[in-house]
């Protein structure tokens, strides 16, 4: 007879059964990702689909110890500001949060949650609230991945984002917010998928677009057969756009005639770029964000500007047509390679720029040393807590590019610290329909007294 394995320690506890009993609730506001917050019971319930001021039934999805979750059933007392979404796949897709809500008040409540986190978490209220820069809600991503899989039980070939709260795709024929070349090549591509002899060795397909061309990069695993190639490097040939493998063993450029580039600063400036590199995916904001900065950051040729977590030069480029010299640092070598090759390309010779991990130790590093007056700072969602602890405060202008407020928010009171004062704050939609938000800050030395 088979013995049972010894347990050690108190029994696993059961979980309840989830209560799905529908509930009525009355939305209060909403929450940092673009859920309705209501009270029920005297616990706190974040509600998917719901907006402030509504009466919704909803019924819950999962409980915690502080709070639950629940998706709505049903809307008895609408918002004035829910409207139809502009997606037919909206309900089941997971890549957009907020299309039942009118883009203008997604603005409205985006600022509001900015301003909010910098005062709860940062104890700061900006001096002055800029007008947001924002875009046409659709038709602005220029750069998307979308998943790649040939379903077992009946052969059908799946192309398109992750299922809402799910890590299985939704086949999709169209994204409204995608621009216009990029959904042009949906239905194609699922059509080349269908005619290889190993579709399943294809795991996504990344889109980007640039100002002359479409670039598609399938990922592989693993390489495709030659005869499967040729069909890919056909299919590149018939939509004339870039194509390119990636495996294990690196990027394979299959068709790509000339570099992959966009334009800035009203084609003063032209920054390459290849697949995999980070790229500002909304143009119409990434030209104003450009501005935005040149305009805060009142540069002229006595200046030297720090830009950390510079990338391909996005901003440091146009940071250089004004400044005396821009000193660019960035974590990933490839970045570094391409960034100097966009100033070589544009005959910028007042910026260099080097490789670090800034989150690691910079005291003894060139680039740290150097007598610069004026920083960017555009990190990851992370923030730049352990760079900004290391950073003397030398610096007479700060100014901070982020894409996750609560980070912003802590780095405003490290920032504090330091002795320096939030001046400005504006709202920077990137993502219009979805509850991401983008956040512009300008930090000054206060001066002693």
């Amino acid at each position: 007879m088979k013995s049972r394995p010894i347990r050690f320690g108190r029994p696993a506890e059961k979980k309840p059964t989830l209560d799905t009993t529908p509930i009525t609730l009355r939305i209060e506001s909403l929450s940092h990702d673009g859920r309705g917050v209501a009270r029920h019971e005297g616990k706190t319930i974040f509600v998917s689909g719901a907006l402030p001021h509504e009466t919704v039934t909803a019924t819950l999805t999962q409980r915690h110890k502080r709070f639950d979750e629940a998706e709505v059933t049903a809307v008895e007392v609408a918002s004035e500001h829910r409207t139809v979404p502009v997606c037919h796949h909206y309900a089941e897709c997971g890549g957009c949060q907020i299309q039942h809500q009118a883009a203008p008040q997604q603005i409205v409540d985006k600022e509001a949650s900015v301003l909010a986190q910098l005062q709860r978490i940062g104890d700061t209220t900006p001096q002055t609230v800029v007008q947001p820069i924002t875009s046409t809600p659709t038709g602005y991503r220029r750069a998307a991945r979308l998943g790649v899989n040939q379903l077992q039980r009946n052969g059908e070939i799946i192309v398109g984002f992750r299922r809402r709260k799910s890590s299985k795709l939704l086949n999709i024929d169209t994204c409204p917010v995608l621009v216009d070349p990029l959904n042009a090549l949906i239905a194609p591509l699922r059509d080349l998928l269908e005619t290889l002899d190993h579709p399943k060795r294809i795991t996504h397909a990344e889109l980007q677009a640039s100002d002359a061309t479409v670039a598609v990069t399938l990922r592989c695993k693993p390489a495709l057969s030659n005869d499967d190639r040729e069909r890919v490097a056909a299919f590149a040939d018939v939509q004339d756009c870039h194509i390119f493998l990636q495996t294990d063993q690196g990027m394979e450029p299959l068709r790509a005639p000339q570099p992959l580039s966009y334009a800035v600063m009203d084609h003063k400036l032209s920054l390459t770029f290849t697949p995999g590199d980070f790229l500002q995916v909304n143009r119409t904001v990434n030209e104003a964000m450009i501005e935005q900065a040149l305009e805060w950051l009142e540069l002229c040729k006595d200046d030297t500007v720090l830009d950390l977590f510079c990338g391909l030069g996005n901003f440091t480029l146009p940071m250089a047509l004004r400044a005396g010299e821009v000193l660019g640092v960035e974590g990933v070598k490839e970045m570094v390679e391409r960034a100097t090759q966009n100033a070589a390309k544009n005959q910028l010779t007042n910026c260099s720029f080097y490789c670090a991990d800034l989150a690691e130790p910079s005291k003894h590093t060139p680039w740290f040393k150097a007598k610069y007056n004026k920083i960017l700072l555009d990190p990851p969602r992370s923030g730049a807590y352990e760079l900004i602890q290391q950073l003397p405060a030398r610096a007479q202008s700060i100014l901070y590019i982020s894409c996750e407020p609560s980070a912003l928010a802590r780095d405003t009171k490290l920032l504090a610290e330091k002795g320096y004062v939030l001046k400005k704050v504006g709202l920077m939609d990137m993502f219009p329909q979805t509850s991401h938000v983008e956040t512009m800050a300008l930090f000054e030395k206060q001066k002693k007294r």
